[in-house]
């Protein structure tokens, strides 16, 4: 007979972080928030990084349900394998104490295992650590064998050449102490989990910090749909933690925060709120206004950062710009012109990027960005590869002009802004509209998601659709920035 479950990976970290969370997810699932799409994302990427860590140690037998469902087979089939001398079981299932397992690899050397978990990320967090912590619990008691578990992620200073090294590509960390130490956290919060779900009542958790960390939680549709709106936890320029202890106050509105519980930049962005007045200090912005001269651009980039490294030179999620959107202005009160650049090819986008970027810059005197952070980054990078042009670069980093700074320095702030300095957030709290609303790509992580549909995708009308998307979403920040700048400049005439 299979055995059976009440608690998964999933489900026991969720009630580390909200008993309230995991009642819901475990007796009223149908109230879960609909997935994002940048959620997706992720989590297909980390199973593109998993499975390509499988060949850290090749060979394995994979027992991965075809439901899920149907883990308890895996569960069997594990035991299977282990009982007939395997050697390495990818997703290899364990229960004890009603909760459930699943391991990326498990790999027996000289007569004793080992277990990995792959994660697709550069840095090991604690909520990583959590995560193996359960499973070595879990599994050494199903497994007294089991001599270490170990932590696997991507190695920030791996570097492609002409062919992936995957021994190269990833960092290997064993977290065996940490997990050990954990083991009485896991057996309680067990314990703790299972006694809610058989107490069968919805745990009183009022919203707080914990909704937040270590993961924004999918039952907030339902936990916080009638909590009044621009409460703490919506400014930006505020922890979570901070909220967290301000609400314990009993301050939940911006509103209701005391002068004396704020101080600096802070302050005044709270106060801008509780006034529902602008911050606009004219003097600084007719200055920076000083530094824009015609012909003039406004420039927006978008980046493919795959966590696998596609091109020979870069890392894990090292940018490579593929896409730029231009508006260009050749006098004051001249008429806009647009233009674009999008390398279709499924080759390394950075000659072709450059060599377009380079042609852009030389009709304009002065190239507006809106945070160029990662633009000169992208930038260097290209240098780094293509030294040729360095002399270049510089040049067109000597034409930018970050818009970014009017707003970091809250020369410019709107109260809807909320503390944030986001370009969109900036934009809709001026404009009174999401222009991003309903575009099917509207951020920079599902550009370079979907440049990497693009470049996979075989049929001609998808992949137009997929490049029209793409474009339609670098060319709408363009304007935001054309927008802000025409905005400003409309402040200092007044």
């Amino acid at each position: 007979m299979s055995e059976k479950h009440l608690l998964s990976k999933t489900s026991f970290l969720k009630s580390v972080q909200c008993q309230k969370a995991f009642f819901l997810y475990k007796k009223y699932y149908h109230l879960k928030d609909p997935l994002p799409a940048e959620k997706k994302a992720v989590f297909n990427r980390g199973h593109k990084v998993g499975i390509l860590a499988q060949q850290l140690f090749p060979g394995g037998v994979d027992v991965s349900p075809d439901h899920v469902f149907k883990y308890a087979e895996s569960v069997e089939k594990t035991k299977e394998l282990i009982a007939a001398g395997e050697k390495i079981i990818y997703e290899a299932a364990f229960i004890f104490d009603d909760t459930l397992v699943a391991l990326d690899i498990l790999v027996k050397e000289d007569e004793k295992w080992f277990a990995y978990e792959v994660k697709s990320s550069l840095k090991i967090s604690q909520a990583y650590v959590m995560d193996a912590a359960l499973q070595y619990y879990i599994i050494k008691n199903c497994l007294p064998g089991l001599e270490d578990i170990s932590l696997v992620n991507l190695n920030e200073k791996y570097c492609l050449e002409d062919q992936l090294d995957v021994k190269k590509l990833f960092k290997i960390t064993s977290v065996k102490k940490d997990a050990e130490k954990n083991g009485e956290f896991i057996k309680h919060h067990i314990a703790l989990a299972k006694n809610t779900f058989y107490k069968n009542e919805l745990p009183s958790v009022a919203i707080g910090q914990q909704c937040f960390s270590p993961y924004a939680c999918d039952f907030m549709g339902t936990c916080w749909k009638n909590t009044a709106a621009n409460n703490v936890f919506e400014f930006s320029g505020i922890s979570k933690k901070q909220a967290g202890e301000w609400l314990a106050k009993g301050f939940l509105h911006i509103n209701e925060i005391p002068d004396e519980e704020v101080s600096g930049t802070t302050q005044k962005l709270v106060r801008s709120f509780k006034d529902n007045l602008e911050i606009f200090e004219k003097e600084n912005v007719k200055e920076f206004f000083k530094k824009i001269s015609y012909p003039l651009a406004f420039l927006d980039m978008e980046f493919y950062t795959p966590a696998i490294p596609k091109y020979k030179g870069n890392g894990p999620f090292e940018l490579s710009p593929f896409l730029f959107s231009c508006a260009q202005i050749d006098k004051e009160g001249g008429s806009v012109t647009e233009q674009f650049f999008f390398h279709e090819e499924n080759s390394n986008p950075e000659k072709d990027f450059m060599e377009h970027l380079i042609a852009l810059a030389k009709n304009v005197s002065c190239i507006l960005v809106f945070d160029t952070g990662q633009e000169v980054a992208a930038m260097n990078t290209i240098v780094k590869h293509y030294p040729e042009y360095k002399k270049a670069v510089e040049e067109i980093k000597k034409k930018f002009i970050d818009l970014a700074d009017v707003f970091t320095n809250f020369w410019y702030y709107h109260p809807q802004q909320k503390g944030s300095t986001s370009l969109k957030k900036i934009h809709q709290s001026i404009f009174t509209k999401d222009m991003y609303a309903d575009l099917p790509v509207n951020s920079g992580l599902l550009a370079s998601y979907g440049y990497d549909d693009f470049l996979n995708e075989t049929d001609i009308f998808k992949k137009q659709e997929l490049k029209e998307n793409l474009i339609a979403y670098c060319q709408a920040d363009t304007r935001a920035v054309l927008e802000l700048t025409d905005f400003l400049r409309s402040k200092i005439q007044e």
